[in-house]
């Protein structure tokens, strides 16, 4: 990996940056509010099968892999009991960036070789923020609690961290009991789980058994006392992804946990607009984007890309892009270059990037593409610089 690859800057004055804080997700839920438009606070692996993670080795290599820069460093609001309408913090946040737009963030996705990763500016927002750092779950899905725990022991293992300190790969575990495909109903895991909440309850019970019962756990619709946070996706198990989320069947979820567990919302997050509805209109604490994130993955506030001349957008989750740009497209090329991305993970995130500039002819051809070269050779005739 070279040092240009990985933007270290030893010029930049971080003495008075301060440490950023380490927060369980139920604290960052609890005692952090807005919507943080840097990127992703709480970040969600693919599900991962329990019992082949658990098993196989193979598995293991090809389900997940990680670096400790992966989290990221945000400035983030404290949740200030008076101020709770989600306007306010929006308007925070539009005077935030208004300030920074035409000034560079140098800090952008850097790496500094003493501090670690940046935030994207060294300065904070406002006496309110505090640098916190983001936060890495793993997302399981298991028919039992045995090979649940298992496969959080394996990924909890402690290793090798900076300055020879013992850190975790994963801050937490997130249980899936939402997917809807029918494989995973018939195999008892994903949706499958959802009436069955006293499985349910066991796995959790089994994780905090084996891990500690301070272990941060999550999981989708049902309510637990021993959970650190809920999150509801708006669809039934029948329902296709082309079907409109329901927010009354969220806020349904979010009233009956009477405060107890804090809601994270999911389900149609294309934009930041579609953030502040959900907050709005069903209480959630937190919003979470997938296929949105997946699909358009400009996870800072970058509106042009002049060489290393970045600067700042107001109001942007996806940085205000209706579509893929091609800066961030070739972001992800050098980052998957220098980390070695497996090529289906690499093709598919790729494929995802491009596939509102694609017609039906050139996905075709883009879907025959067999290797990182010729998908790399690919952009480049479609001008990308790589």
């Amino acid at each position: 990996m070279t040092h240009d690859s990985l933007h270290r800057f030893q010029d930049l004055d971080v003495d008075e940056l301060p440490r950023p804080v380490t927060l369980t997700p139920r604290q960052m839920l609890e005692e952090r509010e807005g919507v943080n438009v840097l990127a992703p606070l709480i970040t969600h692996t693919p599900m991962i099968l329990a019992e082949e993670f658990s098993r196989s080795q193979i598995a293991r290599t090809a389900d997940f892999s990680t670096t400790r820069y992966e989290r990221g460093v945000y400035w983030m609001r404290t949740r200030d009991s008076k101020r709770r309408k989600v306007e306010d913090v929006d308007e925070k946040a539009q005077a935030y960036c208004s300030s920074l737009r035409s000034q560079p963030l140098p800090c952008a996705n850097r790496i500094h070789s003493s501090y670690g990763r940046l935030p994207a500016t060294l300065q904070s927002p406002g006496e309110d923020y505090v640098l916190t750092n983001g936060i890495l779950m793993a997302q399981f899905a298991s028919p039992n609690g045995k090979a649940l725990a298992d496969a959080v022991e394996l990924i909890s293992t402690p290793v090798e961290g900076g300055e020879g300190e013992k850190t975790r790969l994963v801050d937490g575990v997130d249980l899936n009991c939402g997917c809807p495909q029918p494989w995973a109903f018939a195999s008892g895991i994903g949706s499958g789980l959802l009436r069955k909440p006293e499985i349910v309850a066991d796995m959790v019970r089994a994780v905090k058994d084996r891990m500690g019962w301070d272990y941060n756990i999550s999981v989708k619709i049902r309510v637990d006392p021993d959970l650190n946070h809920l999150t509801i996706h708006g669809r039934t198990r029948h329902q296709a992804s082309t079907q409109a989320v329901s927010l009354p069947s969220i806020k349904f979820a979010v009233d009956a946990a009477r405060g107890e567990v804090p809601c994270v919302g999911n389900g149609d997050i294309w934009e930041l607009d579609d953030v502040m509805t959900m907050q709005r209109e069903t209480g959630v604490r937190g919003v979470m984007a997938a296929r949105g994130l997946l699909a358009n993955p400009v996870s800072s506030l970058l509106k042009s890309h002049e060489g290393t001349d970045l600067t700042c957008k107001t109001q942007a989750l996806f940085a205000g892009y209706s579509s893929t740009p091609k800066h961030a497209v070739e972001n992800f090329i050098r980052l998957t270059m220098d980390y070695s991305l497996i090529y289906p993970l690499f093709h598919r995130h790729v494929s995802y990037m491009l596939e509102g500039t694609m017609n039906k002819y050139e996905r075709l051809y883009f879907n025959s593409l067999d290797s990182h070269v010729t998908v790399v050779d690919y952009l480049r005739l479609r001008g990308l610089h790589i």
